[in-house]
């Protein structure tokens, strides 16, 4: 089956590594990384808002976003596809890994499923659905 248009991915702060640059520049994966947009010490709210309407697949790191009350609406009402890296503890080249190996089911996901959608970056590649969760 064919990919669907590739998409640009938006990588969070706590997600960003030169390691997962060098390796998406590599896969010849479009991204565009947090820091050049929002400051370091950005409210979560804020840039989640801010990358609304772009068409981006959103990577994070931070498990908890799906969870606070506040971030969770804001990445609602801005209508993203948010990928959420679920396994803790992970090093750089790990990431980077999973990342490259998860885009073309992120691309398909995306493509089926209306925003706003919360997924799981598994360890092995997989993605998967996420519910929302309560705070």
């Amino acid at each position: 089956m064919p990919l669907p248009e590739r998409r640009t991915l938006f990588i969070d702060r706590c997600a960003w590594s030169g390691v997962l640059g060098q390796a998406l520049q590599e896969a010849a994966i479009p991204f565009v990384p947090h820091s050049p947009l929002f400051p370091a010490a950005c409210d979560d709210e804020v840039w989640l808002e801010g990358v609304a309407g772009k068409g981006w697949l959103v990577v994070t790191r931070d498990q908890r976003i799906r969870y606070k009350v506040n971030e969770q609406a804001a990445a609602v009402r801005a209508g993203l596809h948010l990928f959420v890296f679920t396994q803790g503890g992970l090093k750089a080249a790990q990431t980077a890994q999973i990342l490259v190996s998860a885009y073309p089911q992120m691309l398909r996901l995306a493509g089926k499923d209306p925003a706003p959608a919360f997924y799981s970056l598994h360890i092995d590649g997989s993605v998967s659905r996420l519910r929302l969760g309560r705070a």
